[in-house]
């Protein structure tokens, strides 16, 4: 299904579940094996997005078609005048990502660590010189319009360059960017140095390396006669994308408007670089989808595990249980290496590397260091089917992702526009009945691409399913995410059923407002790992009680029969409602109507397990719990329950607020009562300090 939205009320587990529900589309093979290990799936799911497989956004009230799709922005060219762009929004940008095809390739150099890397920009994809751009790619060479058709050959220093210009006639000073980018594009730029070729400050269109020495070139002026492209160096196009790609395919950061800049590592993603370019398929370059040569749970040498496998990294427990990740590009460029007849992998093992390739720019640590193990690997994925063998798909099959969570509280209308129409399947890019609209900012012509799935999660408490936007509900699939409670019945606190408390709520709730306010399951979850009267309380007080009052517009009589209070003793109450003296506040001689809607919440309520119990049954009673420890204080006796609960008891009675007590005695023994972050420790914490300390002081 490309497009599909989950709904139903808060707390049970939509957005949890697009997760799996990505990763189903994007890596099926990861999702099956690690299908029961939560952590592993988001930490897939996150290196996802980081490459711009997965796009995430939430709609609102403010959100738009320009946010969404394209509009105008404002920003400050080279020369700092204001002017006004065209910027791509979320779904414009996948789309394009998805569709981008490598028009030309070339084989990739056999390892990127150890080269220099500078952004370029050739002309103006909205200017007058966008010819330049098809010029370049078209002729193998890359060109600079500083310096004019001034000839700059034999300059050997930045003060050379200069005294060269000005001998043209140029007015640039000697600091000016014009000189540095002649000088950097004359001496620092090297052969076999990459080139990435921008457009624009948010995407790149193609990847070069330089082939040649600087030279001079006299051209035919084009355009408006004022082309003075004259600076040329020779390049081989590694590759050429259309449409462009997003930065992030590729960068940390966007592009700077300088024309010819270095990247340095902190704003370049070498891993991505290495993705592109690699010649067993990439993001952009083949669109397939590559099942990794390792799995994880393999086991190399002695006592090597991999615990993390993609097409990125693989990732190794060592038998000192430290981690130890080897990028792919390096396990792939040994074996091309090898391959190429340049090596062997007894040359890997025996530490023969770089005597068999002294020019080398492979990181001499990392090969030597782990030969064993390095060349292990080498041979697995030398013996792993080639490229060549697993089925190819065009890369217009590669899927990607978009996530829109409360997809209801948009405009649908206004944020979709025209493109509600096609993202249907049949409307969609080379389907039958496919259809392509005109953007009203760009001018481009635009269509959706069959690769793209869009899923949307959406919360009925928000917004009624019925009430949602006819177009939107025609081109969705819809798949209801209901509360669960029998994910909860294995939950018992002093007798309460935590599944079962929460079926009696939701049927109230579907009595006294409908099924689409219903609470989710998900609230209640971590008390699988601590079923403690403190955190039922603080899920009570923070979520439950909150959401309640906004169902039900503190409509606090009705607030009251979802949680049973009226049959309950006062004591055990949350919701109470106080005595007034009217003619206290006001005197007998005003008459004022008391307003029935004044209510206060009793706050020691949620401390009490007998008011949880209540909800389900006033008259059930709360099973004893076992006293694990206890320790005396004057009066006072504090005892930690099996459940880890701390009660403490003054003279034989019950202290509703155990907390207080507690503070003061540790005060009294001098027990640390905050965190090392200047926190106060909860009624647990401190409990256990306060019975530990009093046990010291009696021995």
């Amino acid at each position: 299904m490309l497009n599909q939205i989950l709904y139903g009320p808060p707390g049970t587990g939509k957005t949890f579940a697009v997760i799996e529900l990505a990763l189903d589309i994007l890596d099926p093979v990861y999702l099956e094996a690690n299908r029961s290990n939560r952590t592993a799936l988001k930490k897939r799911f996150d290196e996802l997005s980081s490459d711009g497989e997965v796009r995430f956004v939430t709609f609102h009230q403010s959100f738009s078609y320009e946010d969404f799709v394209e509009g105008l922005r404002a920003d400050h060219d080279a020369d700092g005048q204001l002017r006004y762009a065209v910027e791509d929004g979320i779904f414009k940008i996948l789309c394009e990502t998805a569709a981008a095809k490598v028009t030309r390739q070339a084989a990739a150099p056999v390892s990127i660590e150890g080269r220099r890397i500078w952004k370029m920009s050739l002309g103006n994809t909205q200017g007058s010189d966008a010819y330049i751009y098809d010029e370049c790619i078209e002729n193998n060479y890359i060109l600079l319009g500083y310096g004019g058709d001034t000839d700059f050959g034999g300059c050997k220093s930045r003060e050379e360059v200069f005294e060269r210009s000005r001998k043209a006639g140029s007015s640039d000073e000697e600091d000016s960017y014009a000189i540095t980018a002649v000088t950097n594009f004359l001496l620092k730029m090297k052969k076999g140095d990459l080139v990435v070729v921008s457009d624009g400050n948010t995407k790149f269109r193609a990847i070069a390396e330089v082939t040649g020495d600087y030279r001079q070139i006299a051209r035919e002026p084009q355009g408006d006669g004022d082309d003075k492209y004259g600076q040329c160096r020779n390049v081989k196009w590694l590759r050429v994308y259309s449409p462009s790609l997003p930065y992030d395919q590729l960068m940390r950061n966007q592009f700077s408007q300088m024309t010819l800049y270095e990247l340095r590592s902190h704003s370049i993603d070498r891993v991505k670089l290495a993705g592109l370019l690699s010649n067993d398929g990439s993001p952009a370059s083949t669109g397939a989808v590559a099942t990794p040569t390792f799995q994880v749970g393999d086991t190399f040498g002695s006592g090597y595990e991999v615990v993390y496998a993609s097409n990125d990294v693989v990732e190794l427990i060592k038998p000192n249980k430290k981690r130890l990740p080897i990028g792919m590009s390096l396990i792939r460029d040994l074996a091309d290496c090898v391959r190429a007849g340049k090596l062997t992998v007894a040359n890997i093992r025996q530490k023969e590397v770089f005597e068999k390739m002294p020019g080398s720019l492979l990181e001499p640590y990392l090969v030597n260091g782990y030969e064993n193990i390095l060349s292990t690997l080498v041979d697995r994925y030398l013996a792993s089917p080639t490229r060549s063998s697993i089925p190819s798909t065009s890369p217009d099959s590669r899927p990607k992702v978009l996530i829109i969570d409360e997809i209801n509280r948009g405009n649908i209308s206004k944020i979709f526009g025209e493109l509600i129409t096609l993202i249907e399947p049949s409307k969609r890019k080379d389907a039958d009945e496919a259809l392509e609209v005109i953007l009203p900012y760009s001018k481009s012509r635009f269509s959706v691409p069959p690769n793209v799935h869009i899923i949307g999660t959406m919360n009925t408490a928000d917004r009624s399913l019925t009430s949602l936007d006819i177009a939107l509900r025609r081109r969705f699939h819809f798949r209801e995410m209901l509360p669960r409670p029998e994910l909860l019945t294995a939950i018992e606190l002093q007798g309460l059923n935590i599944g079962h408390m929460l079926s009696v709520m939701n049927e109230r709730i579907e009595v006294l407002l409908d099924r689409d306010h219903r609470l989710g399951h998900a609230y209640f979850l971590p008390l699988r790992e601590d079923r403690s009267i403190e955190l039922l309380s603080t899920i009570f007080r923070q979520q439950i009680i909150p959401l309640l009052q906004e169902y039900f517009f503190e409509d606090w009589e009705r607030i009251q029969m979802v949680l049973n209070d009226p049959r309950k003793a006062p004591e055990y109450r949350f919701l109470q409602k106080p005595d007034v003296n009217i003619s206290a506040l006001f005197g007998n001689d005003v008459s004022v109507a008391e307003r029935s809607s004044r209510w206060m919440i009793n706050e020691l309520a949620f401390s009490r397990i007998e008011a949880y119990l209540g909800i389900v049954d006033h008259e059930l009673k709360p099973v004893a719990l076992a006293t694990e420890r206890e320790a005396t204080h004057g009066p006072y006796t504090i005892r930690q329950l099996s459940s880890g609960t701390i009660e403490v008891w003054n003279n034989g009675q019950k202290e509703d607020v155990a907390k207080k007590t507690l503070l003061e005695i540790a005060s009294k023994l001098g027990v640390p009562m905050t965190w090392t972050t200047g926190a106060i420790m909860n009624t647990r914490h401190l409990g256990k300090k306060v019975i530990e300390a009093l046990g010291k002081t009696k021995q």
